[in-house]
């Protein structure tokens, strides 16, 4: 037979108590657990936030050094002329003691033609007693007699500047057929470009590409229209000034001389002034005929590469020279304030000009 044992009244409560949660500590459970959760998304979604802050600012930075290092090292060979320091003593495109057959050609449209006055694209490149310029927006990209025969890619940034910079590689290239060289020892030098190294000079002479590269800031990119970059036109194999682009996201570049006024020159920087300043134009009157200019000073303006929702970039940037506000983005607006930006400068003594 089996017995029946009945459970004591306290037992049966102790049993009960154990049974689970009620329904009151559960929501409060619940309540605890969302209010924890919505602390750890707070914090992911701030640190993410972050996170992309801090890559935008430090690939603006990046990009800002790879520019200046591409520039720097070309300014700083500028009037580099070989075995030869005087660029005057190698005849250029407009001297008659020019060799014939070379000529430099746009690979854009070449407006060299519509100049004032009228001069061809190889004597504007191989312009080697000017080894140095820059086309400032004041004057225009356009300009008849400053400006650039070469158009852009696309189109030449508002408020922006161009930078020109004309010398000879920085190591001796053998003679090579198609490639504008320069042949020069202690005293005189000459262009080629048929590959037959020059007869009549000294032991010492040297041969080097010529150099020529013009630096300025188009509108579009190659990978994005609406993006702005830093192109170069730089003289390659053939004769041909070839539209490269440098990288994109630089909307802006300012250039200014560090001019040397004082008669004789003393190597010192008496102050600082635009391409067009009349006492560096030789277009206008008040040109000091013996400035030199012995500096630049590049100042850029970098663009974050996408626009972040809920930013606002400040309305004005002073430059060197002009002052750059920033708009709302639509139809006409070169400098839209949804991008985070960074402007950097630097100044840069040209070696071969002291």
């Amino acid at each position: 037979m089996f017995a029946i044992h009945s459970i004591q009244p306290e037992k049966r409560s102790a049993v009960e108590r154990q049974a689970g949660l009620t329904l009151i500590e559960l929501m409060i459970a619940m309540v605890i657990g969302v209010f924890l959760l919505m602390g750890t998304l707070t914090v992911f979604t701030q640190s993410r936030a972050n996170f992309k802050v801090s890559d935008s600012v430090a690939r603006l930075q990046e990009n800002a050094r790879f520019a200046l290092d591409t520039i720097e090292p070309d300014l700083r060979l500028a009037r580099f002329w070989g075995r030869n320091a005087e660029p005057g003593s190698i005849p250029g495109p407009t001297n008659p003691a020019f060799p014939g057959g070379i000529n430099v050609v746009c690979d854009t449209i070449d407006s060299s033609a519509g100049r004032v006055p009228p001069t061809t694209y190889t004597a504007w490149t191989l312009n080697l007693l000017q080894e140095i310029w820059a086309v400032d927006e004041n004057s225009g990209y356009g300009h008849p007699t400053l400006g650039i025969p070469c158009s852009p890619a696309t189109a030449a940034q508002l408020q922006s500047d161009a930078l020109v910079v004309r010398h000879a590689s920085g190591q001796p290239i053998p003679a090579t057929a198609g490639v504008i060289q320069v042949h020069t020892d202690h005293l005189v030098g000459v262009l080629f470009n048929d590959g037959a190294t020059p007869v009549g000079y000294n032991l010492l002479a040297q041969t080097h590409n010529a150099v020529v590269n013009v630096y300025y800031i188009d509108q579009s990119s190659d990978l994005d229209p609406n993006t702005p970059s830093l192109r170069v036109k730089t003289l390659v194999n053939g004769g041909t000034h070839q539209d490269q682009e440098l990288i994109s996201g630089v909307e802006n570049l300012q250039v200014q001389f560090g001019v040397d006024t004082t008669n004789p020159n003393d190597g010192i920087v008496d102050r600082y002034v635009d391409a067009d300043h009349n006492i560096i134009n030789p277009t206008t009157p008040g040109t000091i005929a013996t400035a030199k200019i012995m500096s630049v000073r590049l100042w850029m303006l970098m663009r974050a590469a996408a626009q972040e929702n809920g930013f606002q970039d400040r309305p004005t940037y002073t430059s060197p020279d002009p002052v750059i506000n920033t708009c709302a983005p639509g139809g006409g607006c070169n400098y839209p304030n949804n991008f985070r930006r960074l402007a950097v400068s630097k100044t840069i003594f040209l070696r071969n000009n002291r």
